[in-house]
């Protein structure tokens, strides 16, 4: 296996346990709804400060919904962006 390889498949792992994680801490938490962790979450706010200064409408907006996106779902997406990427390029 290659390392695009590799990385696809550990950031889908990784994804993976952060799901669990947050399945695991929906249960042993009282009182407390399940919660999706985003990237705002994990780094806080100040981080992308940056994308408020963005021009374009569309690529600000899209900038905005990967930033806001569960984070488990951002790096499954990025993973399985890995793995078909180091299918097609297998040779």
């Amino acid at each position: 296996m290659n390392k695009i390889k590799w990385l696809g498949l550990l950031f889908v792992a990784g994804g993976l346990c952060l799901l669990g994680y947050q399945a695991i801490e929906s249960i042993m938490a009282e009182g407390e709804v399940y919660r999706n962790y985003s990237l705002t979450d994990i780094f806080g706010i100040d981080v992308f400060a940056w994308a408020a200064g963005i021009r374009y409408d569309s690529i600000a907006d899209g900038i905005e919904y990967v930033i806001t996106m569960p984070a488990y779902l951002l790096s499954v997406i990025v993973g399985a962006f890995f793995l078909i990427i180091s299918g097609i390029f297998a040779r």
